[in-house]
């Protein structure tokens, strides 16, 4: 963290590269302003909330094995809604896929996915006569809840039963929406389909509106609740699957990332360890579902808690529903990691995040959005209003007191009384601002600039200083301007800075004497031409790898000393902004 009280090793240098520093020795006068601000309270993240207490589980005494010995069979379920329109359509489908089950069945016999496909009701019959040969298991669309009765148009589950069916899909997105399913008559159509000896596969999602609102969680939470409410432990270790399809992808030819569908998943996977326990939550299988092909399915399913996949349109068309019903383990080389939301702030633009561990807090700013927000991992997030840029924050000595880049210059914030104190002016005369930085282990804080025009006029007119802990004034460090500096940070013995100017995307180490100009450039990582984006801000682990945000890619990537990545970070957004660590013995890291 800035404070340089994280765990960080050295990182050796790549190619060498001279440099005089230009203006070495140059400094901003001091000066002295006093503001106040207001702070309020955000609300916690909705992640940290995950316990529904509408729900009633019948937890029951069975003996379950330990989570961690726990593997799940992948389910890829092909649901051909009502389709196809012909008796004669449904048998040449249906005996082009037990073709190709026979031959999957002869040639991969170790390929342990377990199959099912869901016809329209009036070709169930058909398509079970079909498939009896095969390992494919076959299902219906939809039940009513009533075991009989005056109930014109409706299918009981008892009479899918007596065909042989084996699931039941309840609570597609279709039949709420077009239908009227509501969470209560989702919830009996559950409980009969359990009570008929069949397996439910439970389907939730958000729509589009819910997802840009930032509703995913909550609706899923709801969904659950609703249609579970009953419903044991041992029904749910055995029995359900859940399936989860974002209502905005179904049909449309878009596609949740896998860091999207993973953070969903992971906090489905979290509601039912908080609801029947961790043993019951690691055994149910979890689907993604929303315009799933063969194109897609093999990095879906690489997600950790992705189980299988709820198929549309795919599964109409027997090569590509084959082609990922054989889904692969990818060789990764570069190992991935899975990043979950924990404080749902809607910063515009979050920044500097920095963690105080003798107060064991948060801090971060959104910089168009004028804040500085504190977060101490378990209560809800703080955060104070200003009315201008806030471009980096960085801890202060002073119990209570922040250092911030405010467009007006450097500036000590006190955190209780809301005063602002100047402490020095930060490139005046240029159209730039504080933009990203860290503090070296002597208590320096060295900040970069960035040019607010940078994507309009493109000049290169921002500076590198170096803030003295003592003095507060600022020298310049670096022999050349720049568009838009990040990725400031140090190695553990504080001998080497990374740098970058964002648009070029390429980060630098640099030789670091806090007494005198950066020297000896060398190209540590350049992004590659098919990677979105550049690279914002970083942090350095214990082991010299460098952390970097790579903004318009979704990913934080691990940077070796040998400059070449060796593990990424995915998230369930498009531009993450920066990182450090933090947490009990600094093992988490958190991402803007």
């Amino acid at each position: 963290s800035s404070n340089g009280r994280n765990k960080m090793a050295s990182l050796r240098p790549l190619r060498p590269a001279g440099s005089s520093v230009r203006g070495a020795g140059k400094t901003l006068p001091a000066g002295r302003r006093v503001f106040k601000v207001h702070a309020e309270i955000a609300p916690p993240a909705t992640f940290s909330t995950a316990k529904v207490p509408a729900v009633h589980p019948v937890i029951s005494n069975v003996n379950l094995p330990d989570p961690k010995t726990i593997t799940r069979t992948p389910f890829m379920a092909g649901n051909w809604k009502t389709n196809p329109t012909t008796l004669q359509q449904v048998h040449s489908l249906t005996a082009m896929l037990a073709t190709m089950a026979s031959n999957t069945a002869r040639d991969k016999p170790d390929l342990d996915v377990e199959v099912a496909v869901f016809p329209p009701s009036v070709f169930l019959p058909v398509v079970k006569s079909m498939l009896a040969h095969t390992k494919i298991q076959v299902g219906v669309q939809d039940v009513h809840f009533e075991q009989k009765g005056a109930f014109t148009g409706s299918v009981a589950v008892g009479m899918v039963a007596s065909l042989g069916c084996t699931h039941a899909l309840v609570g597609h997105s279709e039949r709420r929406t077009l239908f009227g399913d509501d969470d209560d008559s989702i919830n009996k159509k559950v409980r009969a389909v359990l009570d008929a000896g069949l397996k439910p596969i439970l389907c939730i999602g958000e729509t589009k509106e819910e997802y840009v609102a930032g509703k995913a969680q909550a609706v899923c939470a709801r969904q659950l609740a609703g249609a579970l409410h009953n419903v044991s432990a041992d029904e749910m270790r055995t029995k359900v699957t859940i399936a989860y399809e974002p209502v905005w992808a179904i049909g449309t030819g878009l596609t949740a990332t896998p860091a999207i569908a993973q953070s969903v998943h992971a906090y489905i996977r979290q509601w039912m360890t908080d609801v029947y326990g961790a043993q019951v939550s690691h055994t149910v299988r979890i689907q993604y579902g929303g315009s799933v092909t063969p194109e897609t399915v093999d990095t879906i399913m690489a997600c950790p808690d992705v189980d299988g996949c709820l198929v549309g349109g795919a599964s109409l068309l027997p090569d590509k529903f084959q082609r990922i019903c054989n889904v692969r383990e990818i060789d990764q080389t570069v190992k991935k990691l899975w990043a979950q939301e924990v404080v749902g702030c809607g910063c515009q633009l979050g920044e500097s995040p920095v963690w105080d561990n003798s107060r064991q807090k948060m801090y971060w700013v959104d910089a168009p959005g004028q804040r500085l927000w504190e977060w101490d991992l378990a209560t809800s997030a703080r955060k104070w209003q200003f009315s201008e840029t806030v471009g980096c924050v960085a801890l202060m000595e002073s119990d209570g007191h922040v250092l911030l880049g405010l467009e007006r210059g450097m500036c000590d914030f006190n955190l209780e009384t809301g005063v602002i104190t100047t402490l020095s002016e930060f490139e005046t005369g240029r159209n730039t601002r504080p933009n990203d930085g860290r503090t070296d282990k002597d208590g320096n804080f060295v900040i970069g600039s960035y040019n607010n025009n940078h994507r309009g006029d493109a000049k290169e007119i921002g500076g590198l200083w170096r803030m003295d802990a003592m003095s507060n004034k600022l020298t310049e460090i670096l022999d050349y301007s720049f568009r838009c500096s990040n990725a400031i940070c140090f190695t553990p013995d504080g001998s080497k800075m990374f740098f970058c100017d964002t648009p070029t995307r390429r980060v630098y180490t640099f030789d670091y004497n806090s007494r005198a100009p950066l020297s000896n450039r060398q190209l540590l990582y350049e992004m590659p031409n098919d990677l979105e984006g550049g690279p914002d801000g970083a942090q350095c682990d214990n082991m010299g790898h460098l952390w970097v945000a790579i903004s318009g890619a979704g990913q934080v990537v691990r940077i070796g000393p040998d400059g070449l990545v060796n593990m990424t970070v995915e998230l369930p957004v498009k531009c993450p902004t920066s990182c450090t660590f933090g947490g009990a013995d600094l093992a988490t890291l958190y991402i803007t």
